[in-house]
């Protein structure tokens, strides 16, 4: 299943200068792909993609924004056993960049 991630907006914009919406859709997202995860579902976020299509094609109003889609499923293949990540002394900064 495809879920288009969409938000009904004011166009408040935070102090740091940001829309909220695309962070609040994207809180929503991340919130989604962990329970997907939890229950062995597959997840991609899909941001390349053309919006007025989606927008025609699932009627959605022109004034809500279509932010992302997420692809929702179960994979194909197993999931890998491990991922190799960078130690966190080479991605984190403490106090000072």
């Amino acid at each position: 299943m495809v879920i288009a991630c969409c938000a009904e907006t004011d166009g408040h914009v935070m102090r740091c200068g940001e829309k909220c919406y695309p962070i609040d859709v994207a809180i929503a997202i991340d919130h989604m792909t962990l329970a997907a995860t939890a229950l062995g579902l597959g997840t991609c976020w899909i941001g390349a993609f053309d919006a007025p299509a989606a927008r025609r094609i699932l009627g959605i109003p022109a004034a809500v924004p279509v932010v992302e889609l997420l692809a929702l499923g179960y994979p194909a293949d197993a999931p890998p056993a491990g991922k190799d990540r960078h130690p966190l002394e080479k991605i984190v900064r403490r106090e000072r960049w």
